[in-house]
């Protein structure tokens, strides 16, 4: 049994033994608890998000031609692979489960690929915005990568266990250098957040003003429509 769970697991000792948070302390169950009620939060705002794009996602899907940025952006967020990885995540936490590495290991999988297309579909963004800088398609093609292998990284060390007695499953403490699936990935998206918008504001404002420019950063007057799209969605997303 890993050491973040009690010792003392006797069903005589405890009033409900088929409580799974029962078997744990109680800073890690009221930790375990707090995350099943965001995942199923995040759940819920998933599906929403989804019912609301439904109409553009079929306009996309079935009305236009389905080129390679098509399919990594029903691959990343918002869309397919994230969502098993949400549902995965709320399924562990609150089902019975026989063997609870193998779902783990494949929400993991899933995690990693709604990351690194996520991080894919920007990286077709700059480099559009940056087009034919070849400077900007190496950094930020290195930048995609090493998503792709911090993720794989933190893959490779992911464990979880049952609870006790229980079927009910938790994960396992987080592997060595797992922060840098958090920090790369925040890394890339700055990059990006910084890259779009100072190639956007440098070539589309004729008033060289610093001014003007962070008039047109907080309003977006003054751009193109295309120009004006990038910007916004690209703040939206940073934040």
């Amino acid at each position: 049994m890993p050491a973040y769970l009690m010792a003392n697991t006797s069903s005589t000792d405890l009033p409900n033994p088929f409580t799974p948070l029962a078997f744990i302390s109680p800073a890690l169950a009221s930790e375990f608890e707090v995350s099943r009620y965001l995942f199923a939060a995040t759940l819920g705002a998933y599906l929403w998000d989804i019912r609301l794009n439904l109409g553009n996602d079929c306009t996309l899907l079935f009305k236009h031609r389905i080129r390679f940025p098509t399919i990594v952006y029903f691959f990343s967020r918002p869309r397919s692979i994230t969502l098993i990885f949400i549902v995965g995540c709320f399924g562990l936490q609150v089902a019975p489960v026989a063997n609870c590495n193998p779902v783990a290991l494949a929400w993991s999988i899933c995690a990693v690929l709604s990351q690194t297309s996520t991080a894919l579909l920007f990286f077709l963004r700059v480099t559009a915005v940056w087009y034919p800088n070849k400077i900007a398609y190496a950094v930020f093609s290195i930048l995609w990568m090493a998503i792709l292998g911090a993720g794989i990284t933190v893959l490779l060390g992911i464990s979880a266990a049952h609870i006790g007695p229980t079927m009910q499953c938790i994960i396992g403490a987080p592997p060595a250098k797992s922060e840098f699936t958090v920090i790369v990935p925040l890394i890339n998206d700055t990059a990006v957040f910084l890259a779009i918008n100072y190639r956007i504001l440098a070539h589309t404002i004729v008033v060289d003003s610093s001014m003007a420019r962070l008039r047109v950063f907080l309003g977006g007057k003054g751009l193109s429509t295309l120009s004006q799209a990038l910007l916004r969605s690209g703040q939206h997303f940073y934040l």
